[in-house]
């Protein structure tokens, strides 16, 4: 439990600006993303069945000790686009955030598709 604590507080502060629009994914390396009242990292490593994406978000609105962690992993193969999303608030303008990664070639981009 403290193990999660822990790596939901890293990953918190080290959040940055979200993830600009068409940011090229670089292996291994994290990036910050940003979706509305979720925040966090992703990544991709080459394996032999494609592109793995991996994002893991923790909710910034949450009032207990240990947010809600969400993670999205999947894999992609050539020309493959997979999107992630938070419908908008209750009562708000009700538009969703959402994030594409896309495979094209040997790279892997990272877009707000709002």
């Amino acid at each position: 439990m403290r193990s999660t604590l822990l790596a939901t507080a890293a990953l918190l502060s080290s959040l940055a600006a979200p993830a600009a629009r068409a940011t090229e994914l670089e292996a291994a390396k994290p990036i910050s993303i940003d979706l509305a009242t979720f925040r966090g990292t992703a990544y991709y490593t080459p394996t032999k069945d494609g592109y793995r994406v991996v994002a893991t978000l923790a909710s910034v609105n949450s009032g207990s000790d240990q947010p809600p962690v969400i993670r999205l992993i999947t894999t992609l193969n050539a020309d493959q686009t997979v999107h992630l999303s938070v419908p908008g608030a209750l009562g708000a303008d009700g538009r969703e955030t959402t994030i594409a990664f896309s495979r094209r070639g040997d790279r892997i981009d990272v877009a707000s598709a709002d």
